[in-house]
């Protein structure tokens, strides 16, 4: 077997998302002598230079929206039979991933992994039986099924779950621990003082993440706490919709939207609550982040599974409530103390994710030479 073998990953694009941060943890610790991850994707991402950097390819086409089913499946054939060096793909676009694994097949691709990270869209009713028919590609056409969690096995992958492995999403747990420099330091670049209070989110703006309802909670907490603000880091196509809100509410001064950055984590360090309202998760990779910061967080009892509850410092609020009422649960002070957190198992640690998956691509790379 030549070193290092190629394995293709399959997303929309390379920007901050749960999906996103898994691949680059599991991409900046893999042992990249053995493995190398190039990227299918239909735009530029955050992400980019840094890929480049480690060494990885990055190559574009149309999305499903923008050509079609057939002829974005045509295409996909087409590129899959071009780079014949493909022995392993891993599609990352939950339903989208049956068209993905049915064109790798036809293609000849020998190990088909389709990778399931949510549990539940955002689509119409028509949407929704057109998914459901590509849902039922996937476990025709894959070779291995993998989720972020039993739930997201359930969603996707139905009466097939139990054969799905579940990767859990790691985290680099050093990273994301709580630094004070950090937080002087994004504190200062925005002109923050130590006493406001500072909410945070991560994720892209999107419906799925209900940062709309996000900025009507803001605004009761504002009422309560006018030395407060708000920080949202993402895009997304609900961006202009977003700052219209913001606009709205009166909360120009008061809200601070930062576009996707390499550097996530010193972010989390400048928070001192982290609200995370959405609507579902397959895992809600950020939540984990932000408990390793030593950060509270109130999140959506949509959230699931309850295993990304690995401190005390979770709260989990029904969407019920009303965003006065999640309002007035979050305290107005932020004097608390941001403890390092220990993982004491290995669920989350990414080096031991990583050597499970480094593991699989070689061992299925050896069988089908």
């Amino acid at each position: 077997m030549e070193y290092p073998i190629r394995v293709l990953h399959l997303v929309r694009y390379l920007e901050q998302g749960g999906i996103q941060n898994l691949l680059m943890n599991l991409y900046r610790n893999v042992d990249r002598e053995k493995v190398q991850f190039d990227f299918l994707v239909c735009g530029d991402g955050v992400f980019d230079d840094e890929v480049k950097r480690l060494g990885g390819r990055i190559y574009q086409m149309h999305y499903l929206t923008d050509l079609g089913r057939k002829k974005y499946e045509y295409e996909l054939v087409d590129f899959f039979k071009e780079h014949k060096e493909y022995k392993i793909v891993h599609s990352h676009l939950n339903e989208i991933s049956g068209i993905v694994m049915e064109a790798a097949k036809k293609a000849g691709v020998p190990v088909r992994i389709a990778h399931s990270h949510n549990t539940g869209n955002n689509n119409n009713f028509i949407q929704k039986m057109y998914k459901i028919y590509l849902k039922s590609k996937i476990c025709k056409n894959a070779t291995d099924l993998f989720a972020c969690s039993k739930e997201a096995a359930n969603w996707l992958f139905k009466r097939e779950s139990n054969k799905a492995t579940i990767i859990n999403n790691g985290i680099d747990v050093e990273r994301f621990s709580f630094s004070e420099s950090s937080r002087v330091e994004i504190r200062n670049l925005y002109k923050i003082d130590e006493k406001c209070v500072v909410l945070g989110n991560v994720g892209r703006l999107i419906k799925q993440k209900n940062q709309i309802f996000l900025l009507k909670i803001f605004y009761y907490y504002h009422k309560m706490n006018s030395n407060s603000k708000l920080m949202i880091i993402g895009d997304g196509n609900l961006k202009d919709k977003i700052a219209k809100q913001i606009k709205n509410l009166g909360l120009d001064k008061y809200v601070i939207l930062v576009k996707p950055t390499e550097q996530i984590e010193k972010y989390y360090n400048a928070f001192d609550f982290f609200v995370f309202p959405s609507l579902f998760e397959g895992l809600g990779m950020v939540l984990i982040e932000a408990q390793i910061s030593g950060l509270r967080c109130f999140a959506s009892n949509n959230v699931i599974p309850k295993t990304t509850k690995i401190t005390d410092n979770i709260y989990f609020v029904d969407l019920k409530n009303s965003p006065k009422e999640w309002a007035k649960m979050i305290p107005i002070s932020n004097e608390y103390n941001r403890k390092k957190l220990i993982i004491k198992d290995n669920n989350y640690d990414i080096k031991k994710i990583t050597d499970k998956i480094q593991n699989f691509y070689l061992k299925e790379q050896r069988e089908n030479e």
